[in-house]
């Protein structure tokens, strides 16, 4: 298995996220701050979702080969 990693986009993306938000912060804009925060619940929400379908892809197709594998 391939150990996790979180690639340097991913690492800079993460950075620019927490700056926006400090900016946002520091600045009073507490519309913008929870237009931010919505959207990124919004988007953690879609992306777990997308991870779960994977996973459940991936484990699908193993049993399938798996099935397949013992047919043969």
């Amino acid at each position: 298995m391939q150990p996790f990693v979180v690639g340097q986009e991913l690492q800079f993306r993460q950075e620019a996220t927490k700056r926006t938000l400090l900016d946002l912060f520091e600045a009073g804009d507490h519309e913008g701050l929870l237009n931010t925060a919505l959207l990124l619940n919004t988007l953690w929400h879609q992306q777990t979702a997308i991870a779960r379908w994977f996973a459940k892809e991936a484990s699908d197709n193993l049993a399938d080969a798996y099935e397949a594998s013992r047919r043969s």
